[in-house]
């Protein structure tokens, strides 16, 4: 099974954006790095909007993917997250397409 990339974009309600921010560098990012499967997970604040943050994700399968989806430590993120959201989290699941440079057009060099 090939690698599986994600890009997860999380509009925290006007203001929230540092609170949602903290909740996931201190309670999500911690355990998923310990996770299997785990290759990347990277949090990222929009220049543009502190309220948006979005994460990209590399799992080493959809089955590590899946088996992250299942963990209490995500669920716990996703209701401490509810009351600071604006929407619900945008999550977008992908394959990579590399393309052009080898060193440019994709995450990582194989």
């Amino acid at each position: 099974m090939s690698e599986v990339v994600v890009v997860a974009i999380i509009s925290a309600a006007v203001g929230k954006g540092p609170e949602a921010e903290s909740l996931i560098t201190g309670s999500l990012l911690p355990p998923t790095h310990r996770e299997d499967g785990c290759i990347t997970f990277a949090l990222h604040r929009d220049l543009a909007d502190p309220d948006r943050l979005v994460l990209v994700e590399r799992w080493a399968s959809r089955e590590a993917l899946d088996r992250h989806l299942a963990t209490d430590h995500l669920a716990a993120f996703r209701a401490a997250m509810a009351p600071l959201s604006a929407a619900p989290a945008q999550v977008i699941v992908m394959e990579a397409v590399p393309a052009g440079d080898p060193t440019k057009g994709a995450l990582a060099v194989a």
